[in-house]
């Protein structure tokens, strides 16, 4: 039985290996290789657009390509646009507790608080204190009091 076993093993590694050879040999055969799109795939795409651009296919091409070139940049910029919005959000919310940004994020690095700014974004929107508490940790690494500079206002 362990030899079968061995057996069915190696077989069935050997046909999944067969597989990927043949997925990988029918990708670099196909049309889209060579740059151009096969029909289905450009009407498929073109489906609910206006006009001659969803019947005829070199109107379908150029709309598709378009297209697909846009979604491919606004997919790029979705995370700069998020991480800009984490970041005006988190400005001000550590402005509050007399820090800038710049600094609030040196200061946890320099503290070793690990912390994205999506994770901070959510802590100054919905946990206040927990974000004070991080806005303290960097003012104190940020901003640290030699030994001994006490400063004496008394005699003022």
């Amino acid at each position: 039985p362990l030899a079968q076993a061995a057996i069915a093993s190696q077989s069935a590694s050997a046909w999944a290996c067969c597989a990927a050879l043949f997925s990988v040999a029918a990708m670099l055969l196909s049309a889209i290789r060579f740059g151009r799109l096969p029909r289905e795939i450009v009407f498929a795409v073109a489906k609910g657009m206006y006009g001659r651009s969803k019947r005829c296919y070199r109107l379908a091409h150029r709309r598709v390509m378009k297209e697909l070139d846009h979604m491919y940049f606004l997919r790029h910029r979705r995370p700069r646009d998020m991480r800009t919005m984490w970041i005006t959000r988190i400005n001000p919310a550590a402005r509050e507790h007399g820090l800038v940004y710049n600094r609030l994020i040196s200061g946890l690095h320099r503290a070793n608080v690990h912390l994205d700014r999506k994770t901070l974004c959510t802590l100054a929107e919905t946990e206040p204190v927990t974000f004070k508490i991080l806005v303290d940790e960097a003012k104190r690494i940020v901003y640290p009091r030699m030994a001994g500079t006490d400063r004496d206002l008394s005699q003022f």
